[in-house]
């Protein structure tokens, strides 16, 4: 069975690009471009991980996925995404319980070392 992943960005081109990406090498793919979008298919696909934009509709929309998300799958494995620095909100994120923020453009290679990562862990 292969590892489901989360793709959360409000830009429909990052989305569809990294969900086309993963599809290819064996994942399922699920996608949201929103904090409501994004809680609504955690709690429906339990997805293992979660590839997740920093700022979307607001700018700490991303902790607030984060931080939802756990409450409903504590073990779940959330990267933040973010073309901004903010060290304050950074921390904030790992505190919650990210396992890492990540800079914005994301590369190939960086996502299917995490994605992969995820798949030799499971």
């Amino acid at each position: 069975m292969s590892k489901k992943i989360l793709v959360v960005d409000d830009e429909p081109d990052v989305v569809e690009f990294q969900k086309s990406y993963l599809t290819r090498r064996g994942y399922q793919v699920f996608t949201a471009g929103s904090t409501p979008e994004a809680i609504e298919a955690v709690k429906k696909e339990s997805p293992d991980i979660i590839f997740c934009d920093l700022r979307m509709e607001t700018d700490t929309a991303g902790l607030d996925i984060l931080e939802q998300a756990k409450k409903i799958k504590p073990d779940i494995t959330v990267y933040l995404i973010s073309g901004f620095t903010d060290k304050a909100i950074e921390e904030r994120g790992l505190a919650l319980g990210a396992k890492e923020i990540l800079p914005k453009p994301l590369p190939n290679a960086d996502l299917e070392k995490r994605a992969g990562g995820l798949k030799r862990e499971l």
